[in-house]
Formats: C-alpha cells, sequence, structure tokens
C-alpha cells in the first residue's frame, strides 16, 4: 500500500486498494504542459496478501461534481495498448465505484469522459492491496492521493534517512568532505521538510541522517538494511521502483517538488543555444550519468526515442570500449539505467548534424568545463541552473526551458507501506497539497516549519 499523491484539487478520485507484491513494465518520465491533463500520480505499493481491489472514483471540475462522467481503469502493461476493463458512470455526486477483480496489483490508467469526449487522462496510478487511499484528479490539474485512515505507523520512530549529498540547493552536506563530521549534516529544501516533520506534534518522526555520495541507483537503497529512508533530489520514476530484475523492491512519497529540465549556458551564447533545436553535433552538452536531465536531453534531441532506445549510428565511447548502436533494445538509456554495453560511458557521438555531442562529467567538474569552454552547455534541472546563475554573477543564463515537469520524492522499502503512507500524509499537510513547493521556501525558508507548528496533532 504504497501512497503518492499530487495534486492541486479540484477533481477527486478515491482509490481504495488491495493487492499482491508486483512489477510492471513501462516509464513515463514526463509530461507536456499542454497534456497537464495527463499528469502521473506519485508511485503507491503495497505488500499484502488481499487480491482485488475497489476504486471509488469522485470527479469534480472547479470544486462542483461532474456527474454522467465515464469514469474507466486499465492496467498499464509496457508494449500493450490499454484495454480499460473497468468502467462506471458518476452519480449526482460525481462518484462512482469500481470493483477490479483477480491479482489487482499493478498500475494503471485512469481517463474520464463526458459527452463522448475525454476530460482527463492519468497514468502511472499504482494500485494494491489493502489500504484505503484518496486520490484527487482535478481536470487539467495534477494528481493527489492521501489516505482516508492516515497510519500511525509513524509513532516513536526514528528512521535512519541517506541523502545525496550533493544536489544544493535541494539536498547537499554541510561539508562536501565524506571523511568530514560535517557531511552527514543536512542542509536545503528536503533537509527543512524533514526538520518540519520531526517538529510536528504528535508526528512521532524522527531523523537520523546520513549524506550519500554516489548518485547512481541511490533511491534503491532504503530496499536494503543501511536506510529507512532515501532521498536528495530523486525524480519520481516507476522504473526507479525496480531492480536489475524488474522486481519492484522501492516506493516513493508524495510528489513534494517539482523539476523541470533546462540548459546552462555561457551569458553570451543564450541567444545562440535558446533552445534544444539549436543543438548540432558541434555542440557540446556535458551531462551527469543516470539522471533525469541526461535522460531528457537525449530524448529532446532524438539521440534516443521514447523508450531510451538509442538512435541508429550514434556512437558511444565507454571506458573501456567504442560502441555504435544498431537501433535496437540493445542499446538504451534512461533516468533510471543503461544497458551493460553502455555503463561508464564518457561521450556521445551523434549519427546526424542535428543532435548535440554528449559529455559526461562528474558533479564538481560541470561549472568549471562550462566556465573553460570545456562543454558548450550543461542539461541539468532548473533549480540547480538558477542558482548557478546567482551564484556565477550573470556569468551564466538558463536557456530552453523544457515544457515537462517531473516531481520529486523520497524512497522506502515496498515492506513499509504503512510508513510510507504516514509520511505521505504529514508531508501533504507541509506542502499544502502541493501548493508550497521549492519557490515558496526560497521566499520564506520557515516556511515548512511554521506550518508545523500549526499541525497540533490532528
Amino acid at each position: 500500500m504504497i501512497v503518492m499523491m499530487k495534486g492541486f484539487g479540484s477533481v477527486v478520485v478515491l482509490v481504495l486498494v488491495a493487492g499482491l507484491m508486483w512489477h510492471c513494465g513501462g516509464e513515463r518520465v514526463m509530461m507536456e504542459v499542454d497534456e497537464q491533463v495527463r499528469q502521473p500520480l506519485s508511485k503507491l505499493a503495497v505488500q499484502n496478501n488481499a487480491s482485488g481491489a475497489v476504486v471509488v472514483a469522485s470527479v469534480r471540475e472547479d470544486a462542483a461534481p461532474i456527474s454522467g462522467a465515464m469514469v474507466e481503469f486499465a492496467r498499464s502493461v509496457a508494449g500493450q495498448v490499454a484495454e480499460y476493463a473497468w468502467s462506471g458512470m458518476t452519480d449526482e455526486d460525481g462518484r462512482v465505484r469500481l470493483e477490479i477483480a483477480g491479482d489487482a496489483t499493478g498500475y494503471y490508467q485512469a481517463r474520464v469522459s463526458q459527452d463522448g469526449r475525454v476530460i482527463g487522462l492519468w497514468s502511472s496510478i499504482p494500485i494494491n492491496a489493502g489500504d484505503e487511499v484518496v486520490v484527487n484528479l482535478p481536470v487539467g490539474g495534477r494528481a493527489q492521493v492521501t489516505r482516508m485512515s492516515p497510519s500511525s505507523a509513524c509513532a516513536d520512530r526514528v528512521l535512519n534517512f541517506g541523502f545525496f549529498a550533493f544536489f544544493s540547493p535541494v539536498s547537499s552536506s554541510a561539508d562536501p568532505d565524506p571523511n568530514s563530521a560535517g557531511f552527514n549534516t543536512h542542509v536545503g529544501y528536503e533537509a527543512d521538510l524533514l526538520t518540519a516533520l520531526e517538529a510536528m506534534d504528535g508526528a512521532g518522526l524522527s531523523f537520523s541522517r546520513r549524506g550519500i555520495s554516489e548518485w547512481p541507483n541511490i533511491w534503491l537503497l532504503s530496499a536494503g538494511p543501511e536506510y529507512d529512508v532515501v532521498g536528495g533530489g530523486i525524480t519520481i520514476l516507476d522504473s526507479r521502483t525496480r531492480d536489475e530484475m524488474g522486481n519492484q523492491v522501492v516506493t516513493f512519497t508524495s510528489g513534494h517538488i517539482v523539476f523541470r529540465q533546462s540548459l546552462l549556458v555561457r551569458a553570451e551564447d543564450g541567444a545562440r543555444w535558446a533552445s534544444h533545436d539549436d543543438l548540432t553535433s558541434d555542440v557540446r552538452v556535458g551531462v551527469l550519468a543516470s539522471t533525469t536531465g541526461e535522460a531528457r536531453l537525449l530524448v529532446l534531441t532524438g539521440l534516443v526515442n521514447a523508450d531510451g532506445v538509442l538512435a541508429e549510428g550514434v556512437r558511444v565511447e565507454t571506458q573501456t570500449d567504442t560502441v555504435v548502436a544498431d537501433g535496437s533494445a540493445d542499446y538504451f538509456i534512461t533516468a533510471a539505467g543503461a544497458s551493460p554495453n553502455l555503463e561508464g560511458r564518457q561521450r556521445i557521438f551523434p549519427a546526424v548534424d542535428t543532435m548535440p555531442q554528449v559529455v559526461y562529467l562528474g558533479e564538481d567538474e560541470l561549472l568549471g568545463a562550462l566556465a573553460s569552454g570545456r562543454v558548450d552547455a550543461l542539461a541539468r534541472g532548473e533549480i540547480g541552473n538558477r542558482d548557478a546563475v546567482h551564484a556565477s554573477g550573470g556569468a551564466f543564463v538558463v536557456t530552453a526551458l523544457d515544457a515537462a515537469v517531473e516531481y520529486g520524492g523520497f524512497t522506502l522499502s515496498v515492506e513499509d507501506a504503512d510508513l510510507a503512507a504516514c509520511i505521505d500524509d504529514k508531508i501533504n499537510y507541509l506542502t499544502d497539497d502541493q501548493r508550497i513547493g521549492y519557490g515558496e521556501w526560497r521566499q520564506d525558508p520557515l516556511i515548512f516549519m511554521n506550518r508545523a507548528r500549526m499541525w497540533k496533532g490532528r
């Protein structure tokens, strides 16, 4: 029962879930602004022995219930067209109850139609066993999931929290030296969010924090013995919930921060590389491997397709070899990983002139490489890039702001479903159901703590 939520309110969908451990294919990394009705939910997963599921949907638009609307659910299966096997019509209160029989655990798609016209479509909806959750699906907006009966699993728990140490200002260590005491001092947006969680009267949450220096597969560490929760600006992706065998081992909490990808370039090159369409074969773009910045750049420039498969003829230099992609799934790169033959990649050379070169750098090399001219642009999230602009005194500018959005959350083991649900309940309060995010925190770093003081054990 892993609960996630995203949302601004207006269409409500209540999901009461049941199911077994699962793994399912497919990944939707992000979606365009003009497809806001297709916003994905955060991930929810429950390990339980029950099967079947009950879905109660309440559809609203501009706070008014929509009656006579068709609500449909389909299981998401990689490579298969969605089959909407469960459906029902909303009543005068805008609600409908659906029963999903059999082994219901998995990811689902939902759509709402009225008068033969689709008015809402959402993907990556996890349905699992034994919990009751509320899913808000605003027409034209983001989804939000909350439990109808928040768990008491948080009570009196000290949780081992691992955080990525080098993603300022979202999550970082006070001292970048892993051997220093300050390395385990957590600072930034997520640090303040966690501190506010600890301060909520009656929440029972406490975090013992440790910095983590390595990024690849950091999201899977909560499935092991060292960490109960892992964070650090981790984008919520279906593929990041699964291990190398395809088994789901972690779940994500609510999307408490919004990310958008962009380019960081030298100020004098702002007009020259204003769009991803301007990136040709003579342009060198720096990236960090296994990030959404890398994955989105490759998609937007045509170096890979929507599934991360490299275009035929693309050449990749790794630490040990040089390989040429043949257009098959044997050569792929996504934000969750890459095919074995592309591990340790150092550089990508395009097959055609309309694609850029990609240069792989370390976290501490990025800004220096851009300033020195070693690369012409950096493909990273907007938050980090705008912070770099401020720090550079105007030497850099942000361009090519992506129309797509991503959401960041924390990971927990699938076995900690109740705990994830409890944390979700508190995060959604602190973020005012995702109305408070990075921008608001940047203006007022105490905003989460001030809301925590108003909680009063509710």
